[in-house]
């Protein structure tokens, strides 16, 4: 039995949440609920009562004026887990910005995310969903170690047909079920690199790549969510790593840093995920002065930077490694060819071929080890780390 705190802000989409907390009570889980206003406009808090669930709304008459100005403190450290089902785009946008002018914006900050994320399931109008605003303000909260419970699509409210219907009371209860498992790599070490390598050519330019880090990141948290301890080696990143007790950052710009933090970071470490986009090649010979324009052309003599992984691989031969693999042509052919080359355990196959690629938040891929090839995974980042770490759960387990 959990300690489960829900939050109910303005969507017509409460009337599922009372079929969720319904099925949530028939688990025996101890529910309490914070009704804001909107909410409030859709489902009563009798309702919510009569399902044995404690209501709290922005002024509960029933509380000392000393109770209620600590309320949010106490109900946030109550929690065993906190979901906020519906999440409307304007309560969506408040925490994205920090605002703390109701209950349940204030129980927000005043739990601890970085231990146990904050789960939400959104309902907005479909053209809501895709506003830049909106998907900004998910990346934000994305990068501050909550998870989103990506909405459904399909015939909505007002008419429209598209994504932004909350997902089903089912499918809640679901996902609740699986946050209350026991950490699967609990225990386990786990280093993941990520974002973009820079190569210096003078004080001033360099050579890199559109890598954005965000694949990196959503590995990052799939794992510190299964209980596994992270050190992410990063360089050039478009996103900001969460804090957690569980995750060590270590900045590596340049692949030679890369591989030398890979290298002393891997002697106790159980796992190595290669996410990086790492450059092919840096100069030979890096100028200590900004070059100056002088001529109509210049020629810069590039030579082959090292394989981090390969390396490491070569090693830590017992390291359980996973390689990355962005190609634009026979992707399957050349990432299977990577891992045997590699001496890879596993290989995640990336169609990079198509424009706008990078930086985006939906990605497409294939898992690939030595004698099976995954059905393509296709969706969110998010979505797309929680099924790669399934499918390699297993192998993890056994070390």
């Amino acid at each position: 039995m959990a300690k489960i705190l829900i939050g109910i802000s303005g969507s017509i989409a409460a009337y599922k949440t009372i079929l969720y907390l319904r099925e949530l009570r028939k688990l025996n889980h101890q529910c309490k609920v914070i009704l804001t206003a909107g909410g409030a406009q859709f489902v009563t808090a009798n309702l919510i009562a009569a399902l044995g669930c404690e209501v709290y709304c922005d002024e509960s008459i029933n509380l000392s004026k000393t109770e209620q100005a600590m309320l949010h403190i106490d109900l946030a450290k109550w929690a065993d887990r906190f979901i906020i089902a519906p999440l409307s785009a304007h309560t969506l946008a408040k925490l994205a910005h920090g605002f703390a002018d109701n209950l349940l914006t204030q129980a927000v900050l005043a739990y601890d995310a970085s231990i146990q994320p904050i789960y939400l399931a959104p309902a907005m109008n479909q053209q809501m969903w895709h506003n830049l605003a909106t998907q900004a303000n998910l990346q934000l909260l994305k990068e501050r170690n909550f998870e989103i419970w990506e909405p459904a699509s399909g015939l909505q409210a007002c008419g429209d047909n598209g994504t932004g219907r909350m997902i089903e009371a089912e499918q809640l209860v679901k996902l609740t079920e699986q946050t209350l498992a026991p950490p699967s790599l609990l225990g386990k070490k786990i280093i993941i690199t990520l974002g973009a390598t820079v190569e210096p050519i003078d004080p001033v330019r360099y050579i890199s790549n559109h890598s954005s880090g965000k694949m990196g990141l959503a590995l990052i948290n799939a794992a510190l969510n299964r209980g596994a301890q992270v050190t992410a080696i990063h360089g050039k990143l478009a996103i900001n790593l969460p804090d957690h007790p569980y995750l060590q950052k270590i900045k590596a710009l340049s692949a030679d840093e890369m591989l030398e933090h890979a290298l002393t970071h891997s002697i106790d470490t159980d796992m190595i995920i290669a996410c990086a986009a790492v450059a092919d090649y840096k100069v030979a010979n890096y100028a200590p002065q900004k070059i100056k324009k002088n001529g109509e052309r210049i020629t810069l003599e590039l030579i082959k930077n090292p394989d981090i992984i390969s390396i490491v691989k070569e090693k830590f031969p017992q390291l359980l490694s996973v390689g990355f693999a962005a190609e634009t042509e026979q992707v399957i052919e050349h990432a299977q060819a990577k891992l045997k080359t590699k001496n890879l355990d596993a290989i995640i196959a990336n169609n990079v071929s198509q424009q706008q690629v990078f930086d985006q938040d939906n990605t497409v891929v294939n898992i690939i080890q030595a004698n099976n090839l995954s059905p393509q995974i296709a969706g969110n980042k998010s979505y797309v780390a929680e099924q790669i770490f399934q499918q390699l759960e297993s192998l993890i387990c056994k070390i």
